[in-house]
This record gives structure tokens, sequence and C-alpha cells, in this order.
């Protein structure tokens, strides 16, 4: 079943199609065209694999309505509900078609979109907005341009990248806003904060995890104290050797640090049988998988293999796990509103009297099926650039 959004139709109801075709004014559990916001958006789907998102409308229709329509388009009022219909036929069996494609993968990503359609609009401080556009010419700044209510509304995000990690298709481009900047976002309620909530060492806790099945808060300081050495060649070493580094590279690289060093760090990852995993199955289809599932085409070389690999399946890890925190505050009630998400950060607005159990939630972690992960909390402009 596929549907067609009320907000793309400019109608007061979805357009259904499952083997024959119907109006709805309920929301859809569905993969849905037309609505890049919504959990259940089709365009997801084609941009997860790489791929043109169809036309909603017939070409014909978008052809002869181009340069005539100013705003939305009542597209049920232009196209004929017998070739709309026949249209949307053909939406769902591409859509079918790539489901099966996708395997298991569909059902993570829509669990995993669910943070992103729980994001709401973001108060703008608009004095500090105006200082900022004076101090920086910046399209980035520019497009958290308040609406008249003093909000700008989410991002639209895509996952149209080779791991999935995010970025931004239209709206405010968080991703590339100075934490200095951030000053501009202001909280709604009197007294509250903009804070970020953070997943600690992310990406090596991953590979920890799913080779020990447990990862200590610290990973960093604890690979310096079973290799003698400081925590900032501990974590240097271990980030170039989980992005393709070989191991001549990160012992030539990182001061004073020794073959055998650099060895035991890739033991700590079990990077060695990983990486004979992932050859293997590159051999075997083509292409390697992420520990979620998501068809990773672009890794074929073996050194991109193991960050390919660890990147993609760690923005499936935070989106769901963001997406269990926030059913924790919905649970407890908390005025905690979701703002943006930036990779593996979620800057919230929370109210003064929802701030000490939110502390307590995050500092209490999340856990799910492939272990523990522990976050952080700060305010969302602490650090200067």
């Amino acid at each position: 079943m596929i549907s067609i959004s009320k907000k793309f139709l400019s109608s007061t109801k979805n357009f259904v199609y499952s083997d024959t075709s119907s109006w709805s004014s309920d929301d859809i559990e569905g993969w849905t065209f037309g609505d890049q916001r919504s959990r259940w958006s089709a365009d997801a789907l084609f941009e997860t694999m790489q791929k043109d998102v169809p036309s909603i409308i017939p070409n014909e229709f978008l052809k002869s309505m181009n340069g005539l329509a100013r705003g939305r388009v009542p597209w049920p009022l232009i196209v004929p509900p017998a070739l709309l219909s026949e249209h949307a036929a053909g939406l769902n069996t591409e859509v079918e078609l790539l489901l099966e494609e996708m395997g298991d993968y569909a059902d993570v990503l829509q669990k995993s979109r669910k943070t992103l359609a729980a994001l709401k609009p973001c108060k703008i401080d608009q004095s500090l907005y105006e200082i900022e556009l004076r101090t920086t010419v910046s399209a980035i700044v520019e497009s958290f341009k308040p609406d008249d209510d003093s909000y700008a509304r989410p991002p639209e995000y895509s996952h149209a990248t080779s791991t999935g990690r995010l970025t931004i298709k239209d709206g405010p481009l968080i991703l590339g806003l100075k934490k200095s900047q951030r000053r501009i976002l202001k909280s709604r309620f009197h007294g509250g904060q903009m804070m970020m909530i953070d997943f600690v060492s992310l990406e090596p806790r991953v590979l920890r995890l799913l080779f020990n099945g447990e990862a200590p808060k610290d990973i960093y300081e604890n690979i310096s104290i079973i290799l003698d050495v400081s925590r900032e060649q501990a974590k240097l070493a271990t980030l170039q050797l989980l992005y393709g580094s070989s191991i001549s590279a990160v012992s030539s690289g990182v001061k004073d640090l020794t073959r055998d060093k650099v060895k035991e760090i890739e033991k700590y990852f079990n990077l060695h049988k990983l990486k004979s995993k992932l050859s293997n199955q590159l051999n075997d289809i083509g292409y390697i998988k992420s520990y979620w599932g998501r068809p990773l085409k672009e890794a074929n070389n073996e050194h991109l293999l193991v960050s390919h690999y660890t990147q993609s399946t760690a923005v499936d890890v935070a989106l769901q796990g963001f997406s269990h925190l926030l059913d924790k505050i919905s649970e407890e009630d908390l005025d905690v509103i979701p703002c943006y998400v930036i990779h593996d950060a979620l800057i919230v607005d929370t109210s003064p009297a929802s701030y000490d159990k939110l502390k307590n939630l995050v500092e209490d972690g999340i856990d799910l099926d492939m272990g523990h992960f522990d976050l952080s909390f700060k305010p969302a402009y602490l650090d200067e650039e």
C-alpha cells in the first residue's frame, strides 16, 4: 500500500492505493509520497537505494502546469481520478520492487525515521540572528530565518549518501551551523534551555559492542590503559584504523605508537574478523550490508569496508536510540521538544521544570538490542569555535 500526501495534493485527504484507490483523512501507516518529513516517506526509500524518486503526478500534467501555477496546486481537480489511480498503481509497483530489494532494512528505516518525524519547529532569537547575519555572510545562518511567529521549521533530512549519513535537503542547515552560532536557537519556555544530547564515542562503541557485548564508558581511556599510551594517541589511532588506514600508516602517523600496539587496537575491535566477513560478503553478492541490512554499494574497496559498515550501522543506532529516548520523555510527560538531529546528537528545547528529569534520563543512557550506549548532556552552544 502507498499513499500520496494531502499536503502535496493540496487536499483535505490523502490519496491511498492498495489494489484499489481511496481517500482518507487519517494518517497512513504506509509508504507515503510527497511528505519528506513523514516517518513513512517513500522519497526516503528511493534516496536510501540512491535511486531517483519517481514523479508523483503524471508527467503530462506536471508539464502543463509548469509556469502557470503559483503556490500549491490542487492536483485532485486537475488530474482525472482514473489517471491518478493508474499512476498510483505504477508507484505502488515501484515501491514493492524496492522493498523486495531492500529486505528487512525497509522496516529499520521507518523505525529510524520516527525520530526525524518527531522534530518540531525551533524558536529563533531574532536579535541574535540579525547579529550573526551582520557579522557572518552565510547562507547557513540565513537558512534559520524565522517565520512571523519567530520559529524556524524543522529541516527535511536526506538519506541519499553512500552510508545513510544524514544531509539536509531543505530548511535550516543545522549540520553546518557553527557551535557558537547555535546561540540563535532560543527556548520557547520561560527560563528554558536548548540542550544537546550526544552519543559518547558512538562508532568505536558500536564495533566494541558487536565484538564484545559490552563497552566501557570511555573507550579511548580504556585502550590507553591497556596499551600504556596517552588517551590522545589511543583516540587518534582508533579513528584512523576505523576509517581504513593500514597498521603501518597508523604506526607512522601516530607519534611513539609501535606496530604491535596498533595491532592490539585492531584486536580490541576484532577488525581482522570483521574485514574478512565483509570481504567475503563483497565477493559473494557484490556489495556489503550494515549490521541492520542497509546495502552499501559504494564500499567496493577493501579500505572502505570497515568505515562504511561502521558509519552506516551507527546512523541507525543513533536514530533508533533517540526514538527510545523520546518515548521515555513522552512517558514521563516532560516539556521537552526535539528540534534538530546532528548525526549522533539531538538538540532539544527543555522547560526548567523538566530539566532535571531529562538529565537523569540522559545519564541512564540507552539500551538497544546491540547493548548499552552512554550519552552526554550539555548546552547546545557550550563550545566556542
